[in-house]
């Protein structure tokens, strides 16, 4: 008999959230910082890999800016790397 108040849910795998990382950069002396964002990633070094790409595109953009900035990544209250920014303008085929 089959019960269609319920789902049949037998074959379907659980499947546990990704964690969530939180991107931030700011100056050498803290006095500027912006808020990157948050996004659900596999693991650390997926979250490093996104932190290098964001760097990768705000480059493009304003390099003047953000040169000698750093990015903090975290999931949750655990930092997990620094990324330092380029110190200067590097041509657009060296960022990938």
């Amino acid at each position: 008999m089959v019960n269609i108040d319920q789902p049949d849910m037998s074959h379907t795998a659980m499947v546990s959230p990704m964690p969530i990382y939180c991107f931030s950069i700011h100056n050498a002396d803290g006095s500027d910082y912006e808020f990157g964002g948050r996004m659900a990633l596999t693991n650390d070094n997926a979250a490093r890999a996104f932190g290098k790409a964001m760097i990768r595109d705000l480059m493009r953009g304003d390099p003047p800016r953000y040169a000698g900035w750093t990015m903090d990544v975290a999931k949750g209250t655990r930092p997990v790397c620094s990324i330092p920014f380029p110190p200067e303008r590097i041509p657009s085929a060296a960022l990938g």
